[in-house]
Order: C-alpha cells, then sequence, then structure tokens
C-alpha cells in the first residue's frame, strides 16, 4: 500500500493556483508518493484545492495571500508583502524539513522559491504546462536546479544556460484518465464529436455548437453529439438537443473525462493544458477554441502550437475572425479530419504523455538522491 512506503524525501509543490496545475501537480504527486517521495503542497489560504489534496492523504499548508493578478495594484501589494511572506515560508521549509521545492508558475510560489533560494541543500524545480513560460517561473530560471518543459520546443527557444538544466518530461496525466473504461454511448455506428466546455465562457461554445448544427445541420447525420457543459446551461443543451431531434448525450462536468475521451472520435475543447495533456496522452485529434488573450493568457499559445505541430487543430475566437468564416473552418475540420487522423496520432504517439508523470518523477528523484543541478 502507498501509506506503507517510508518517505525518504519531502517535495513541496506551490504556485498551484489553475485547475490545471492542480491536475498537474496530483498526478505527479501520486507518482512520487510510491517511491517515498512525499509531497506537501502550500496554497494560499482559502484555496479551493486544499480539500482535493487533503481527501487524497497530502498535508497542506496554509501561506498567507499573494495577490495573483498581473496588474499595477497587485505588483504593488505583491513587494509590500514579500518580506514577510518570505520569512512566513523560509518557515515552513524548515519546520517541514522539505528537500525541494516545485513551482508550477502560478504567483504564490514567489515567497517560496524566494525563501529556498536561500537556504542552503534545498532543491528548485519549475514545472510549466502551457507552451508560454509562465512569469513567475521566468523569473526564477537562474536560481532553478531544474526546469521541466512540456515540449522540445520550448526547450530549443531558451538561452543555453537554461537550456542545459532544462529536461523535456510533457504533462503529467491523471492515472484515472488513462485506465478509464470507454463510456457506454447508447447510439448507431456515427462517428462520436465531444463537446468540452470547460468552466470558462461556457454559453460561448453552446451557442458556437448551435451556430454550427444551424449551418450545417447535416453534421447530426454523421455525429452522435457527446456534450460536457455547467450546471447552469445543461437544461437549455439538452432542450436543444431534444427539439431538434439530434442524436446526443448532454452532462454536466463529467467526474472522469477519460471515459468519454475514449469514445470520442474528434473532440472541440479549449486549449488549457490539462486538457491538451489527456488528448494527446489518449491519441485523441481535437478543435481548440482559444479564448482571447486578455481572457486567458496561454490558451490562444497553446492551440497555434498544437495547429503547427500537426496535433490538432485551431479556430480564431469569434472577436478575431468573420462568424460564419469561423463556423465554416469548424464545419472543414470535422470533415477533414479523420484524412490526418493518422498523422496527428503519430505524432502523439512520439510524445508520449501516458509516461509524463513516470519521466518527471525519474528526474525529481535523481536530483534528489544525488544533490547535483
Amino acid at each position: 500500500m502507498e501509506s506503507a512506503i517510508e518517505t525518504r524525501f519531502m517535495l513541496l509543490m506551490t504556485g498551484i493556483n489553475t485547475r490545471e496545475q492542480q491536475k498537474a501537480a496530483l498526478s505527479l504527486a501520486t507518482t512520487l508518493r510510491l517511491r517515498g517521495i512525499m509531497s506537501v503542497f502550500a496554497l494560499t489560504q482559502g484555496s479551493i484545492f486544499a480539500k482535493i489534496f487533503s481527501e487524497r492523504g497530502y498535508e497542506v499548508v496554509d501561506t498567507s495571500n499573494f495577490p495573483q493578478s498581473k496588474n499595477l495594484f497587485s505588483k504593488i501589494v505583491r513587494a509590500l508583502k514579500m518580506q514577510s511572506c518570505v520569512q512566513e515560508a523560509a518557515q515552513i521549509l524548515k519546520v517541514k524539513g522539505i528537500n525541494a521545492v516545485l513551482s508550477f508558475g502560478g504567483f504564490s510560489a514567489y515567497p517560496l522559491l524566494e525563501a529556498a533560494s536561500k537556504i542552503n541543500g534545498i532543491k528548485m524545480m519549475l514545472f510549466d504546462g502551457n507552451v508560454a513560460i509562465s512569469k513567475c517561473n521566468e523569473d526564477f530560471m537562474k536560481k532553478a536546479d531544474r526546469i521541466y518543459f512540456p515540449f522540445e520546443a520550448m526547450q530549443e527557444n531558451i538561452d543555453y544556460e537554461f537550456y542545459k538544466k532544462s529536461f523535456v518530461a510533457g504533462i503529467p496525466v491523471d492515472r484515472e484518465v488513462l485506465k478509464a473504461e470507454p463510456a457506454e454511448i447508447q447510439s448507431s455506428k456515427k462517428r462520436k464529436l465531444l463537446i468540452l466546455t470547460c468552466k470558462k465562457e461556457t454559453k460561448e461554445i453552446n451557442a458556437t455548437i448551435r451556430e454550427l448544427i444551424t449551418k450545417y445541420p447535416e453534421i447530426t447525420r454523421d455525429f452522435h453529439i457527446i456534450h460536457e457543459t455547467g450546471d447552469r446551461e445543461i437544461a437549455a443543451v439538452n432542450k436543444y438537443y431534444e427539439a431538434h431531434k439530434i442524436e446526443s448525450t448532454c452532462e454536466m462536468f463529467f467526474d472522469n473525462r477519460g471515459s468519454y475521451c475514449k469514445v470520442a472520435d474528434i473532440v472541440i475543447a479549449r486549449p488549457n493544458s490539462d486538457i491538451i495533456a489527456e488528448l494527446i496522452a489518449l491519441k485523441k485529434p481535437a478543435i481548440y477554441l482559444p479564448l482571447p488573450k486578455n481572457k486567458d493568457y496561454f490558451q490562444k499559445q497553446n492551440a497555434v502550437f498544437m495547429a503547427k505541430k500537426s496535433l490538432g487543430y485551431i479556430v480564431e475566437d469569434a472577436k478575431s475572425v468573420n462568424a460564419a468564416a469561423r463556423i465554416r473552418k469548424i464545419y472543414s475540420f470535422l470533415n477533414s479530419y479523420y484524412r490526418n487522423e493518422d498523422n496527428m496520432k503519430r505524432n502523439m504517439i512520439e510524445l508520449d504523455f501516458e509516461n509524463s508523470a513516470n519521466r518527471l518523477a525519474d528526474d525529481i528523484e535523481k536530483i534528489l538522491k544525488s544533490g547535483k543541478k
């Protein structure tokens, strides 16, 4: 049993401010625990993720609230609070006997990384799940012992000083997603189109799907639609499909997305790092609909990268592209993906995100055991 394994090292994980970061951190922590490396999670007071980690048997320590916004006011407040927060962080690191700090990129990691850089013997590691490097991790690259990237292209675009201590591992994916049994969908032999709305701008994706069906009703002849949406939208989405006699399966946010991804032929989704990781691991092509940069800094860059590397398609947000052209583009991809599917799957197999958690754990364990940078 996992609980019977002797703890050899203590790793503190921090900078976890989004659900994507939480998922990657939990997947990695689960893998590390089997090797005797126990994770402690440092979260700002009131974090919605504290309960998730605690229920999995991990210790959670509260840290003082550290403004996350990038605006000028938050920057000033962070500067004023930095000294006291670093002192608090140093106390946590010493009391908990921490051997290494791993940042997932959120601003809340600043005090803990700064404190770790001043204490001999504590290793500092940085992880980024998006194509672009987070501002917090970028600021600590010089002091870091290891920098983890999901894709080789990121490693190739940094200075040699950082390249030497970088490592390409992919993005950890929850074992439950990888081992999930395919969902039982009561339908004909139609192909399966999976819609993942995530929790940002849910209505916009739902409206896009309705526009797509209105413009190209033949889609419903070719696809059974599996639609994930929020509690405020599910009744309206179900009503729409029933009124138009569209073969569909509509659910609120899936407990295990892997079950539905496994039966999908193609997916329409936001390009969040966790969704990208899961679809790469499960070898599923996707049409990515990124939010505008002012609403999500990383989505557009993720989607552009996926399209460039033939790992998926990108369709610009409604404000960037003519609405009719946007719908036409989605329809075109839905009709042509099967011609590119084999090539996309080969590209995903080469990335091997199924083993990302193990690759990260191997390297973290090596650094902890050797003490080398």
